[in-house]
């Protein structure tokens, strides 16, 4: 995956742009990218100097389990 500035700035921006399609359908395009982004956080946290974002990818899924890919 390949994103521009850091992994937390990713995961913030698609947690609050999750949250604004809450209870909606979203193209699953942007429903695959929220996924991909949480993989590629979890996976970053595990590296030895990898941001500590388990928090944002937890409230991402958490955001993404609300919304409908449609």
């Amino acid at each position: 995956m390949r994103i521009e500035g850091s992994v937390r700035a990713n995961l913030i921006a698609a947690v609050a742009s999750a949250r604004r399609w809450r209870g909606r359908p979203v193209h699953k395009d942007t429903f695959d990218h929220w996924r991909r982004l949480a993989d590629y956080g979890r996976l970053v946290e595990r590296q030895p100097c990898g941001e500590a974002v388990s928090d944002l990818v937890a409230e991402l899924e958490t955001e993404i389990g609300h919304v409908k890919v449609g």
